[in-house]
């Protein structure tokens, strides 16, 4: 399917001087001038030429056509070179779409390319040189030597701390970069949630004198670099789009879980996570290792009568092996860090069986 797009200009800046109304290597397209006056910005209509050869000229010529008003100019597809319009008078205002190639979907896998091996700006500067009139004083030359060889080293010092890749940086300058340029500074982990103890059923009998009222506090680890960076790309990563839903949340999970130093893995499957939803915008998430199949029991047509206890249910328990870093991941989902849309909001982030 094309992609329909606006030209390049949809008027003529200056009377008699061709402008570029669409690009070339485009699929197709049309030109088209309006009716009205009101509708070309003129006092009376007027005629509009087209050229896709070159600059067009202000009448008929082997390559220039004149579009009256009311008429369109369909642009050749698979058109090769720019196409010009001209008119005799400025502000004339015309209508221009441009048919591209459509969006290719699935998008191109970009995982491989992320982080970046190496600088992706300016590696060598432009040097600077000495006027003609001074380019025989060797002292002068020496200088814009020496400051053509300093500027250089500035160059390659910045390319080689590759300061906006994250992923290259630790401890420290870590830090300062992620706070700097992103906004995120380190935050601590925490186990859990805090846990009261006072309020009935929330203690054993005779271990907590009457009326006492006792906070656990979890305990606060601290964050390495490592799952830091995870944490950055979950905010800073926009492959997966702007729209949630449950492939977008999966695979910003199996991402963290899997992406070292905060990189991007392809994420080519997700089964092992599973996302349910609650009545109030509630998710819980589960890290599955294992899966449970119900092979016999109590169940109609699975078994002989008399041959299995009452409300027996036998299973065969298929063992998977677990995603990395659950632990983690649960500590900074519970703690807060790791950013959801302000609608839902997990209640529960825990490994758990397949059946």
């Amino acid at each position: 399917m094309l992609r329909p797009s606006p030209g390049v200009l949809s008027s003529i800046n200056t009377a008699g001087r061709s402008v570029i109304a669409a690009n070339a290597n485009i699929l197709g397209g049309y030109i088209v001038n309006p009716q009205q006056a009101i509708d070309q910005g003129l006092p009376s209509v007027e005629v509009l030429f087209v050229d896709a050869t070159g600059p067009a000229a202000l009448a008929e010529s082997v390559t220039t056509i004149a579009i009256q008003p009311g008429q369109a100019y369909r642009i050749p597809a698979n058109q090769t070179t720019p196409v010009w319009v001209n008119s005799n008078s400025a502000g004339h205002q015309f209508t221009v779409v441009a048919y591209l190639p459509p969006v290719q979907y699935p998008p191109i896998d970009t995982s491989g390319l992320f982080p970046p091996s190496g600088p992706t700006s300016q590696t060598s500067l432009i040097p600077s040189y000495l006027y003609k009139e001074y380019d025989d004083d060797d002292d002068l030359q020496n200088f814009v030597q020496a400051f053509n060889g300093l500027a250089q080293n500035y160059i390659d010092t910045f390319n080689a701390l590759n300061l906006p890749v994250y992923q290259l940086q630790s401890g420290a300058l870590l830090d300062w970069v992620a706070a700097g340029l992103y906004g995120m500074t380190r935050p601590a982990l925490s186990s859990g949630l805090p846990l009261t103890l006072g309020p009935f059923n929330t203690y054993e009998f005779n271990t907590l004198d009457l009326n006492a009222n006792f906070i656990i506090e979890p305990d606060v680890v601290a964050t390495s670099d490592d799952i830091y960076k995870r944490i950055l790309t979950w905010h800073i990563l926009k492959g997966d789009g702007k729209v949630f839903n449950v492939r977008w949340l999966k695979r910003r999970i199996m991402r963290f879980l899997m992406g070292t130093n905060g990189s991007n893995p392809r994420v080519d499957q997700t089964y092992q996570i599973s996302v349910t939803f609650g009545p109030s915008g509630e998710i819980d998430i589960r890290l599955i290792d294992e899966i449970a199949e119900v092979v016999q029991g109590q169940i109609f047509n699975t078994a002989e009568f008399n041959t299995l206890l009452l409300n027996e249910l036998d299973t065969e328990v298929t063992p998977i092996a677990p995603l990395p870093n659950g632990v983690i991941f649960k500590e900074a989902m519970d703690s807060g860090v790791l950013e959801m849309p302000f609608q839902f909001s997990t209640i529960n982030v825990t490994d758990a069986v397949g059946i």
